[in-house]
C-alpha cells in the first residue's frame, strides 16, 4: 500500500529507542520548546559551522527533528543579506519590491 506524504512523516517522527517509542511533535513550537531553544542558543553561541549544532539541539529539545531545529533557526536568526548590510546594493527582489512599493503610495497618494 503506498502512502502519502502526510502518514510517511507521521512515521518518519516516530522513533524507537529500545522499548520506548518517541513521539516527534508537528506544527507550532509551544513556548517552552522555543525558551529551550534559546537557552540552548545562549550556551552555544561560540559553534562552528562544522559541528553537528541542529543534532545537539534537537536532543536538548526532545520534542523536534533535526531538520525541524534548523527550520525553526531559520525562522527565528535570518541572516542579514550581505548585499544590503555591507555594500547598500539591494538584490533584485530586494530592489523590485522596494519600487512596488513605492509605486503604491506614489498612487495611494495621488488618489
Amino acid at each position: 500500500m503506498t502512502q502519502n506524504d502526510s502518514e510517511a512523516t507521521k512515521l518518519n517522527n516516530e522513533i524507537l529507542t529500545g522499548s520506548k517509542k518517541i513521539i516527534k511533535k508537528q506544527g507550532h513550537w509551544n513556548e517552552t520548546e522555543h525558551k529551550t531553544y534559546l537557552n540552548f542558543l545562549q550556551e552555544n553561541n561560540n559553534h562552528t559551522k562544522g559541528q553537528r549544532l541542529f543534532k545537539k539541539m534537537s536532543q536538548v529539545v526532545g520534542t523536534r527533528t533535526p531538520s525541524q531545529c534548523r527550520s525553526h533557526h531559520q525562522k527565528f536568526n535570518p541572516q542579514k543579506t550581505r548585499c544590503q548590510s555591507e555594500t547598500g546594493i539591494l538584490r533584485s527582489k530586494q530592489y523590485a519590491r522596494k519600487y512596488f512599493a513605492q509605486q503604491r503610495t506614489l498612487e495611494h497618494d495621488s488618489d
